[in-house]
């Protein structure tokens, strides 16, 4: 069976049609503000006293004029007719300003809070995926999520969709799943979390897949735990190498991932260096050390011994081999090399190492 038949490919993408646009040139309703004040200007004609007539004025055949007659006498109180006028101009301006506001461009539409929530969710887990889960691992996801982590960059061969049968994810490394829509089947299938974003029902987690069911994941892991806490130890006994006190604590507890310690031996091997910090970049979950940040154990010569460790690092073969090493430059102005591990973290790396140890 080919990789096309194991990996079904997503779903078409959703076109989204966008509202269509009034041509230019159809005519536009008139505002209410000319509407009201036309009316006011009718209101007033219609009720113009019987001493004005239209006359034409000398040297402007064109336009009309309104003129009194001195001969006839308003047959209306003038301080009424006045107040009637004034108050549907104060109308009519008032109505302008009205309108003005609201001819003005429309508020866009924006989703609820609950689908904004979600959405912001969904984006966060996508791009930490792309950008910190190993590139050859197969990702589980809803189509929801699917959707985002294709966009995010991360191919459709990656992309296992998950569908509404009773079938788990077995064939995939890592599952991206609403909280809303987490089963038994992912529990038991991925019960890991390695990251997570969100909060509520809109949260959404990164679980790392375990073939074996949840009970060989949770053997697996108190083994892992217990080679890592027997090697970590051995590394602060490494004369090579220097550890400040919370990184030395972190190793004792056995937080810190077999693919560092593997690395931290074989660079003592060659180089003296110090471990100024552990670190990892997975938010809203407690999980192993990925990262790790060192400095030349010589300042005269650092250049030239981080270029040759990162080096070594980078020509190392998988499971080996680092998402990132990166001479960078700590706040105190010294060069170091960063050296950090993908998502997720593996187990068994070192049990099978402990156990002919101790068969030798």
């Amino acid at each position: 069976m080919g990789d096309d038949d194991r990996r079904p490919g997503l779903p078409a993408s959703i076109a989204f049609v966008k509202p269509a646009v009034v041509a230019a040139g159809h005519a536009q309703e008139p505002s209410w503000g000319r509407v009201l004040a036309t009316t006011v200007k009718l209101w007033v004609w219609r009720r113009r006293p019987a001493g004005f007539r239209q006359q034409a004025v000398p040297g402007r055949p064109s336009r009309k004029w309104f003129h009194w007659r001195p001969e006839h006498q308003l047959t209306a109180r003038p301080w009424r007719l006045g107040a009637l006028v004034l108050a549907l101009l104060a109308v009519a301006i008032a109505a302008v300003e009205f309108t003005g506001i609201f001819s003005r461009a429309a508020p866009v539409a924006r989703p609820p809070v609950g689908e904004a929530a979600a959405a912001k969710a969904q984006a966060q887990a996508a791009a930490w995926i792309a950008g910190q889960v190993s590139s050859d691992a197969i990702v589980a996801c809803d189509p929801v999520m699917c959707a985002a982590l294709q966009a995010d960059g991360v191919i459709a061969d990656r992309l296992l969709p998950l569908g509404h049968g009773p079938a788990g994810p077995p064939s995939a490394n890592v599952l991206a799943i609403s909280s809303a829509t987490v089963s038994q089947l992912a529990d038991e299938y991925a019960p890991g979390v390695i990251a997570s974003f969100g909060a509520g029902r809109t949260r959404v987690e990164v679980r790392a897949v375990a073939p074996g069911g949840a009970a060989a994941y949770e053997s697996a892991l108190r083994a892992d735990l217990a080679a890592r806490k027997s090697a970590g130890p051995q590394l602060l006994r490494n004369p090579h190498i220097q550890f400040t006190a919370p990184e030395a604590g972190q190793l004792r507890a056995g937080e810190v991932d077999s693919r560092l310690l593997t690395t931290l031996a074989a660079l003592s091997s060659v180089y003296s260096f110090r471990v100024t910090a552990f670190g990892d970049a997975s938010p809203g979950a407690q999980v192993l050390f990925r990262e790790v940040t060192i400095t030349a154990g010589r300042t005269e010569d650092e250049a030239a011994q981080l270029g040759a460790a990162r080096s070594l690092v980078t020509a190392q073969a998988p499971p080996y081999l680092p998402a990132h090493a990166t001479i960078i430059h700590l706040t105190s102005g010294q060069a170091a090399l960063s050296v950090e591990f993908a998502a997720p973290s593996p187990l068994g790396l070192l049990t099978t190492v402990l156990t002919v140890d101790t068969q030798a």
